[in-house]
């Protein structure tokens, strides 16, 4: 077999490439020749997750010397998740990246040294090469006034502090082709109140919120014609970990403002105090939906006349002691549907109770897609008296 060091170095980086940064950079003790040939590498990846505190200090060590010296004309992907930092450190790192035309950066770093968050250099605002950007951990999102991200398509932002309420909505105004969002934002970055999350990008396709009870969390306006997955979700939140809490304090009700999503195919919403009739409307062309919310027995859920002609597949968590309203509701509402889940998540077991209401008084009449288009019905974490589940 011909001798691997043989081969061009265009076919040896190629091979190279589809190592971890961390082996392909451990060729460099092989020979004079493999010396240097990862670092013409376009793609670099260092992780340090579940390592011991030497390990963070040795990749730390290598990343900071290596770096500067990449030969590569054109990074491609950086992606750094670390314990800790220098703030010196990744600011170098970025404008490198920056510099040669990155158009994947992800972020991931829990704390710097000496600072709470640390903004990030003005220069990643203004990247006309970026793609896809991720920061999670401990930056500030500070961004100037001449903010542009002409090829960004994949924003995600978790536990980032926002240095003002218009922070994330001068991103997104100046994204003009961006296609997925992730915010996650926790009590961690609850400097600004009150809270209202905006989200107008008429290109936007996917959107995944995920917000934390404990925040000053006001109101969440969308306005996402072209959306067609979205995945919302606000609870409470202690430490890293999200929970289910029991409280029913009104103070933690907040408004929704969404603009209708024609073309949207599924949603995943979980919510303690949703505005039903307001957010409805906007879904009402959704094929497949999940819905883990609140329902007032004594309300009207939403106004008549809405009908889910395009849904198909439903599922329903039934935490709450009024789910089967909602559902028996929604069965009459879906002509098409032709799945139906009913299920408790692990996490809500603690907030199921019996129904209040007898499944008697609500359905006066067979739903019309039990009898003409219902192909699949599944039961999980059933509960409730012996003849509700008998029924």
């Amino acid at each position: 077999m011909e001798n691997i060091s043989q081969f061009p170095d265009d076919i040896l980086l190629k091979v190279l490439s589809f190592l971890p940064t961390k082996v392909a950079a451990s060729t460099s003790v092989l020979s004079k020749r493999w010396e240097f040939l990862w670092m013409w590498l376009p793609k670099l990846d260092y992780e340090s997750s579940n390592c011991s505190n030497d390990y963070y200090s040795t990749l730390q060590s290598f990343i900071i010397f290596n770096l500067p010296l990449h030969k590569a004309p054109i990074i491609e992907s950086l992606r750094v998740k670390i314990l800790t930092l220098r703030v010196y450190d990744i600011h170098t790192w970025v404008l490198i990246a920056v510099s040669r035309c990155v158009r994947e950066l992800r972020l991931n770093v829990d704390f710097f040294y000496n600072d709470n968050v640390v903004g990030l250099p003005s220069s990643l605002y203004t990247c006309k090469s970026l793609v896809i950007l991720e920061l999670i951990g401990c930056f500030s999102v500070d961004v100037p006034r001449m903010a542009c991200f002409p090829s960004l398509k994949t924003l995600i932002l978790v536990r980032v502090w926002y240095e003002d309420a218009k922070s994330l909505c001068q991103i997104l105004s100046n994204s003009p082709v961006l296609e997925d969002l992730v915010v996650e934002r926790t009590q961690h970055d609850d400097h600004i109140k009150p809270f209202t999350l905006s989200v107008a990008v008429p290109s936007l396709q996917r959107l995944t919120l995920k917000i934390s009870r404990g925040i000053s969390f006001e109101g969440l306006v969308i306005n996402t014609p072209s959306l067609k997955s979205l995945t919302f979700s606000v609870k409470d939140y202690k430490g890293d970990e999200y929970y289910v809490s029991d409280s029913d304090d009104d103070d933690d009700s907040y408004s929704y403002d969404f603009e209708v999503m024609p073309k949207l195919e599924e949603a995943d919403i979980e919510s303690p105090h949703p505005d039903i009739n307001k957010f409805v409307r906007s879904i009402t062309y959704v094929k497949r939906l999940s819905l883990c919310i609140c329902v007032n027995a004594e309300e009207a859920l939403y106004g008549e006349g809405i009908v889910f002609n395009q849904l198909q597949h439903l599922k329903l968590c039934s935490c709450d002691p009024n789910w089967s309203i909602l559902l028996v509701r929604l069965l009459n509402d879906s002509p098409n549907l032709r799945e139906l889940h009913v299920y408790l998540k692990e996490d809500h077991t603690n907030s199921c109770l019996d129904p209040t209401v007898c499944w008697e008084d609500q359905l006066d009449c067979v739903p019309g897609c039990l009898l003409t288009s219902l192909e699949t019905f599944k039961w999980t974490g059933i509960s409730g008296s012996q003849k509700e589940i008998d029924l």
